[in-house]
């Protein structure tokens, strides 16, 4: 994705800390947004009000820089009333290549109006994707993201979030538009448009961790980010990496992989999970 739109508040976090890199233009709607380069359009009540009171016009003038095929990714959170002028903001820029990332709130802290709110969000836009109007909706459960970043302030809580989320989204992308150094890649089929991160490792244990609990799980592709000198230097990496696949191969019908060199100290493991099946709502993290 070359453009990126973030959506309501968390959207324009992880919007924000995608603007370091700089294959990246990137947007902000939300409500009192005052810095350059954004729109802020006027609170309201409801979904219904924002829905009916969005100026698509100016929206359409805002992002009017996106063109015809251009892949988009737009970022926005879940329980949020602003979600009602998504989809008509969205409507403007149809003729892009659209994906999702949708970030499930802590569904039992949140209230029974989000609740619905969400509900009514998160089936819609899976309903949208299944229809082809979008390319993927990609989901995240926040609490599980909570768990897996490191540990931070009350003050730098929202930061530290928004920041592991942006950094899963751009490593991903990076690898999808770098040449790897071996691959077993496999072509998804095109109705499955659900998907999810997912991180793992090397270490003994090898378990799967979803960031969001994704059921009837069609495909998987791994991405191993290995650091150049351990490629050059680890003559057992191949049989570590293939030992690996084929853990999940009973997971999903369609495993694959690919290997790329990085810059990193570390070796990392992320992947994408996809499925056919519009997702229910879950509470619960899970792992393979």
């Amino acid at each position: 994705m070359d453009k990126v739109i973030g959506f309501g508040r968390l959207g324009c976090a992880i919007a924000d800390e995608l603007i370091v890199y700089p294959e990246y233009r990137v947007y902000k709607i939300g409500t009192d947004l005052d810095e350059r380069g954004s729109l802020s359009i006027p609170a309201q009540d409801d979904m219904e009000a924002y829905e009916k009171n969005i100026d698509a016009e100016e929206c359409s003038i805002y992002l009017r820089s996106i063109r015809p095929g251009d892949e988009v990714l737009v970022v926005v959170e879940g329980g949020h009333p602003i979600n009602g002028a998504l989809l008509r903001i969205l409507e403007t820029i149809k003729d892009a290549s659209i994906n999702i990332l949708y970030v499930a709130p802590e569904r039992p802290m949140i209230s029974e109006i989000q609740k619905r709110d969400d509900r009514i969000t998160f089936g819609i836009l899976q309903e949208f994707a299944r229809s082809g109007l979008f390319e993927t909706v990609l989901l995240l459960d926040r609490s599980t993201a909570e768990g897996l970043m490191e540990d931070a302030s009350i003050q730098d809580y929202e930061k530290q979030l928004a920041n592991f989320i942006s950094y899963v989204v751009a490593m991903i992308n990076y690898f999808n538009h770098s040449p790897s150094v071996l691959s077993s890649k496999v072509d998804i089929p095109s109705t499955c448009r659900i998907a999810t991160y997912g991180i793992s490792s090397l270490d003994n244990d090898r378990s799967l961790k979803f960031l969001y609990p994704l059921e009837a799980i069609d495909g998987i592709h791994f991405y191993y980010g290995i650091p150049s000198t351990q490629l050059e230097e680890d003559k057992t990496l191949i049989r570590k990496i293939k030992d690996h696949v084929k853990d999940f191969q009973e997971s999903a019908s369609s495993v694959s992989y690919s290997v790329h060199a990085t810059s990193y100290n570390d070796l990392m493991i992320l992947c994408v999970l996809f499925s056919s099946s519009v997702q229910t709502l879950e509470d619960a993290s899970k792992s393979l």
